[in-house]
């Protein structure tokens, strides 16, 4: 399998356009792997993890052709993760497409309809289709497995998700705070064996927050002891700290890969490519 971090922060991106604080000052000092767009990944060259308003500039950057990607699952309804003013390029008249051209499926929670139906279905025609998921049900998206599980974030339906292709199996983590007691459930029952595990890391290398709609490296920490304790990863396992906010601490990447490599986990970076 293969994941591609096409964005790596949170909603204001680093560095915030309208922040001057020490972590928006180093990172335009800095440039390159400081420089963080809206979170958003690619697996297997085929399969799109959310769509916000960074996706044109994503697909500019890494050469993508979305006509050739025409699945996307997202993860929740917030706008550095869904972006649906954007889907109305889909519009006949803005896009042209080959007959025959399949089109752009958006997977995700019944929170993605009202929205959909509200000002989007009626002017894309059939370039634009949405299909519902339900939480703990492992759907196929041609050759890949895909299971969403409940998150512990601000919206009404938030997903993490479970990928699998062939004998691989991955987690995206994002976004969510600790894992939810269902969600739990499911993991203990189902017992999937993980390669890689994606972490929301938005509040950086604070050890405890004091909520719990995202993660820090404490929680990091946390939730991997306990997928170790539960035989749901093993040495082998690749952790990935994600999805960074300015107001994080030591969110910096020079200053997040050390502190991450005490716990044997990386640091993703906008265009960071993970084959495993």
């Amino acid at each position: 399998m293969k994941i591609k971090y096409l964005g790596t922060a949170a909603t204001e991106g680093i560095p915030a356009p309208f922040c001057d604080c020490r972590i928006c000052k180093d990172a335009r000092k800095l440039g390159g792997r400081e420089i963080r767009s809206r979170s958003q990944a690619l697996i297997n060259d085929k399969l799109l993890i959310d769509f916000n308003a960074d996706s044109f500039y994503h697909a500019w950057r890494f050469g993508l052709d979305y006509v050739r990607i025409r699945h996307c699952i997202i993860t929740h309804v917030h706008t550095d993760h869904f972006y649906p003013p954007e889907l109305r390029n889909l519009r006949p008249g803005y896009t042209e497409w080959d007959e025959g051209t399949p089109p752009f499926t958006i997977y995700g929670s019944e929170d993605l309809l009202p929205i959909l139906e509200s000002g989007i279905f009626d002017t894309t025609e059939d370039h634009l289709v949405y299909k519902h998921f339900e939480p703990y049900v492992t759907y196929e998206i041609e050759d890949l497995k895909v299971t969403p599980m409940k998150a512990a974030h601000g919206t009404p339906h938030p997903y993490i998700y479970i990928i699998g292709h062939e004998c691989k199996t991955m987690l995206y983590g994002n976004d969510t705070g600790y894992f939810l007691p269902e969600t739990w459930d499911y993991l203990i029952e189902h017992k999937p064996r993980f390669d890689l595990v994606s972490l929301d890391c938005t509040e950086g290398g604070y050890e405890e927050i004091g909520y719990n709609e995202h993660m820090c490296f404490g929680v990091n920490k946390r939730v991997k002891r306990d997928m170790l304790a539960l035989g749901l990863v093993d040495e082998k396992t690749v952790f990935v700290l994600h999805h960074f906010s300015h107001s994080g601490k030591n969110v910096l990447y020079r200053d997040m890969v050390p502190l991450a490599a005490t716990e044997n986990m990386l640091v993703s970076y906008d265009g960071m490519e993970i084959e495993f």
